[in-house]
């Protein structure tokens, strides 16, 4: 059966096996390519973060973290599929799930820092250059290309 046609869904994370996963991603995706540990751990029990799994079927195949912003706005700070499910356009209907997801929470823009690699899966979904404009005043990675949508 192809992948498109299996049930996929969005949840928050929760459990302690959503939130192994999460890390898991966070540190093979993120962290570990820059010989670090994650930094952000405290978002996940913050207010303004929001962190989500994505599954296909029974089977946890995403992570996203997404910082909710002041007037309506939003910061895809960490989208990752696991790398044995990717490139059967599990990224582009997780993105949409998160989309629909922060729409209907009245959130109006997503904004995105993209790595160059990601650029062209950002603008195949639909997003442009937009300015990031992080309300904390942290300066943009610049190596980035700062995108967005208005949802």
């Amino acid at each position: 059966m192809k992948n498109e046609t299996r049930q996929v869904r969005l949840v928050r994370c929760t459990s302690k096996g959503e939130w192994d996963f999460a890390k898991k991603l966070r540190m093979t995706c993120f962290f570990e390519p820059l010989s670090i540990q994650d930094p952000y751990t405290w978002t996940f029990d913050h207010k303004e973060h929001v962190h989500f799994i994505f599954y296909q079927e029974d089977t946890m195949v995403g992570y996203a973290h997404i910082q909710l912003w002041a007037n309506h706005r939003a910061a895809l700070r960490i989208i990752a599929i696991d790398e044995q499910y990717r490139n059967h356009g599990l990224g582009s209907q997780f993105l949409h799930l998160c989309e629909q997801w922060l729409k209907n929470h009245g959130v109006k823009s997503l904004h995105d820092e993209a790595r160059p690699s990601a650029i062209q899966f950002y603008r195949n979904n639909g997003y442009v250059e937009m300015p990031f404009n992080d309300p904390s005043g942290e300066p943009p990675s610049p190596h980035d290309l700062a995108m967005g949508k208005v949802l």
